[in-house]
C-alpha cells in the first residue's frame, strides 16, 4: 500500500471520527437542553403551586376577617332575641289589681279571654260551678286558655259527659267552642305538663270568666241553667 492510499484511509477515519464527536456532542447538548427545559418547567410548576398555596391563605384569613362580624352579629341578634323575649313574656302577665282580685275569687267579669295572671302554674284548687243566666239562645261560646305557664297541659272539653272535643293544649291564645246553653259542662284534665294543669274559661252568656285546675283524670262541671 502507497503512501497516497495510507493517506486517503487515515482522512475517512479522521473525519468519521470527527463527525462520530459531532453528533455525540450535539446528543449531550440536546439532553442538557431537555433536561433545562424540564427543570425550568418543574421550577415553574413549584412557583405556581406556591402561588396558589398563598392565595389560598389569602383568601382563607380574608373570608375569617368577613365571617368574624357576621358572627359576632349573629351573637347580638340572638341575644337581643332571647331578652326580648324574655321581656315580652313578663310584660304580658297582668298585675293589675283586677288580675290580683281574680286570683282570690278565681271568678272575673272585667278580665278579657286570653288574660295571663302567673308566669308559672300555681294550684289554687279546683272547683265546681253552677251558673244560672237568662240566655235565650239553644248554643253558646266558651273559651278557654292556659292563664299561667305554655308547658303542654292538655283538656277536653265534654257536654253531659260525652265529650264534644279530642283532647287539646291549651295556650294563652284562648280556643273556642261551642257549647249548649243549657246542661253540664265538663272541663278534664288529660295531660300535666309540669305544675299542674291550670286553665281559664269565658262563658259568653254571662261573660263571666272562671280560673280553675283539673288534675289529670278529673274535671270540673260547669251546671248551664236558664232561668
Amino acid at each position: 500500500m502507497n503512501n497516497d492510499q495510507n493517506k486517503s484511509i487515515q482522512n475517512e477515519l479522521n473525519q468519521k471520527i470527527n463527525t462520530s464527536n459531532y453528533v455525540a456532542a450535539k446528543v449531550d447538548n440536546n439532553q442538557a437542553s431537555q433536561d433545562q427545559k424540564s427543570q425550568t418547567e418543574n421550577d415553574m410548576i413549584a412557583y405556581d403551586a406556591s402561588n396558589d398555596n398563598s392565595q389560598n391563605d389569602i383568601q382563607k384569613q380574608n373570608h375569617k376577617k368577613m365571617d368574624r362580624p357576621l358572627k359576632i352579629f349573629g351573637g347580638i341578634c340572638i341575644a337581643l332575641f332571647v331578652v326580648a323575649m324574655i321581656f315580652s313574656a313578663n310584660s304580658s302577665i297582668n298585675t293589675s289589681d283586677a288580675a290580683k282580685d281574680a286570683l282570690t275569687k278565681k271568678v272575673s267579669t272585667s278580665l278579657a279571654a286570653g288574660t295571663i295572671l302567673l308566669a308559672n302554674d300555681e294550684n289554687i284548687g279546683q272547683q265546681d260551678y253552677t251558673i244560672t243566666h237568662q240566655y235565650d239562645k239553644n248554643n253558646t261560646k266558651i273559651k278557654v286558655w292556659d292563664y299561667a305557664a305554655e308547658d303542654g297541659d292538655y283538656v277536653q272539653v265534654l257536654v253531659n259527659g260525652s265529650p264534644i272535643t279530642d283532647a287539646f293544649m291549651i295556650k294563652h291564645k284562648p280556643v273556642e267552642i261551642t257549647v249548649p246553653a243549657v246542661g253540664e259542662v265538663q272541663i278534664k284534665g288529660i295531660l300535666d305538663g309540669g305544675g299542674g294543669i291550670t286553665y281559664a274559661v269565658r262563658y259568653d252568656l254571662n261573660g263571666m270568666s272562671y280560673f280553675n285546675s283539673a288534675p289529670e283524670g278529673e274535671f270540673n262541671t260547669y251546671t248551664l241553667i236558664r232561668e
